[in-house]
């Protein structure tokens, strides 16, 4: 089947149909059950290596509540999944049912042994679909929200295909822009949760490369689609460093960052990509990936042909902790300690200082609250945020590898406190500020 005839499929059955879900404006996953009730959702994805059952214990998930998720999700086998529901019974993580290779029978049978489980989060039906594979997903995902109403089925969108067109057709289509996929996926799935991800932070021979104009262009362009339908979006964050599209590579330029790929992520970075999505209203950040994804094959002689080769991971390969476990902790222990500031939000304005991106607004005068906001040439995201009767703003470092020194006057400083992941807040005083590198400022207005 041609494209072209799925794209016009797709686009008559979507206007046959008629939205399911409404949206509630004191719950964002509302009339579905929150999948981790009353906390902004954040996920581990791959919570033990592949095909290692002897990781399905008790220990590794108490391990991963203890680095500040609340919920994992788990794609292998039907006996992995088992023992991953009994495992995790003792450690407060929900689980997300990952199985988007399974056709209608498997997943319907999946959905019925598992949709009155407490533990069940929800259901990823796919990672990263190619347009073509739409009209079959379309009617397993409708299946799933048959038998399981109360639980979210969602879908993980691509949306990084650099200047590859034969690529970006591959998924999106004929549609011919993100925007207009966006609306068609609105038409055919309804989603009750927008799902996406764009990894904005590389290295390219060593060289850490941050490409932030795409990822603000993204994020804007979800917010402004979950805003318009009523649902919330979610985020993904790198935090497993690798090489990639690398052909032949010497071993040492799998560690010594000399291939493309990703470095080993700072806490700047990881701070840098979950707080710009928070300003913009995300209700969850998913972690790709917690444990250290094996080999594809075994690296022999001087060369190895890999498209993907992952040097680490929060928890290796053998199972310990690395540096890049602590970092991720720090960072989800601060999501988790504003909570009430981000989970349900309302965001009402987002701009942007010294640099504006396709999309997004830049700051002014207009935007309020400040008598004077002077920022380095990098500039800084500056979010106003709603909850629950309260006001906040929110201030977010564009760079994350380097620190920023900002100018920062409020109208009215008195009726202004800042708040910090201690749970304590101060006054505001002093007027310049430096802001860490990919590091951000909470305020509360009185």
């Amino acid at each position: 089947m041609k494209l072209s005839h799925i794209l016009n499929t797709l686009i008559i059955a979507g206007a046959l149909l008629t939205p399911t879900f409404t949206a509630d404006a004191t719950n964002p996953y509302s009339p579905l059950e929150a999948p981790t009730p009353g906390r902004i959702t954040i996920l581990a994805k791959t919570p033990f290596n592949s095909g290692k059952t002897s990781e399905i214990t008790e220990a590794r998930f108490k391990e991963a509540a203890e680095c500040g998720f609340n919920a994992v999700s788990i794609a292998d086998s039907d006996d992995c999944i088992a023992r991953g529901f009994r495992a995790a019974a003792g450690s407060g993580l929900k689980i997300v049912i990952c199985q988007g290779s399974k056709g209608m029978q498997e997943m319907s049978q999946l959905v019925n042994m598992y949709k009155d489980n407490p533990l069940l989060a929800g259901y990823e039906m796919r990672d990263e679909p190619k347009f073509s594979y739409l009209p079959e997903l379309k009617d397993i995902y409708e299946k799933v929200r048959e038998l399981d109403p109360k639980h979210m089925a969602y879908i993980n969108l691509a949306v990084d295909f650099g200047t590859n067109e034969e690529l970006k057709k591959k998924y999106i289509g004929e549609t011919g822009s993100h925007n207009k996929y966006l609306k068609l996926i609105q038409k055919i799935f309804h989603p009750v949760v927008w799902s996406y991800d764009f990894y904005p932070i590389a290295s390219r021979q060593g060289k850490t490369i941050v490409n932030v104009t795409d990822f603000f262009k993204y994020m804007q362009l979800f917010h402004d689609e979950a805003k318009t339908t009523g649902r919330p979006f979610w985020t993904y964050s790198m935090c497993m460093p690798y090489a990639y599209n690398c052909g032949d590579i010497t071993p040492a330029a799998l560690t010594d960052g000399t291939a493309n790929g990703r470095l080993v992520p700072t806490e700047g970075e990881l701070r840098f990509e979950a707080f710009s999505s928070l300003a913009y209203g995300a209700q969850g950040i998913v972690y790709w990936a917690y444990t250290q994804r094996p080999p594809q094959g075994p690296l022999t002689g001087t060369t190895a042909k890999y498209s993907e080769y992952y040097l680490s991971a929060p928890i290796d390969i053998d199972g310990n902790k690395t540096e890049i476990w602590y970092s991720v902790r720090n960072v989800n222990n601060e999501i988790r300690a504003f909570n009430d500031v981000f989970y349900g939000c309302k965001v009402i304005d987002v701009v942007h200082t010294s640099k504006t991106y396709p999309g997004t607004k830049a700051y002014t005068p207009e935007f309020g609250y400040f008598k004077t906001l002077e920022t380095g040439t990098e500039g800084v995201l500056v979010s106003h945020l709603h909850n629950k009767g309260k006001d906040y703003i929110m201030i977010v470092n564009h760079d994350p590898l380097h620190p920023q020194t900002i100018q920062i006057e409020f109208q009215n400083p008195r009726k202004i406190t800042e708040m910090l992941p201690t749970g304590k807040r101060k006054p505001v005083t002093s007027k310049t500020r430096t802001l860490s590198p990919g590091g951000y400022i909470l305020y509360r207005l009185k």
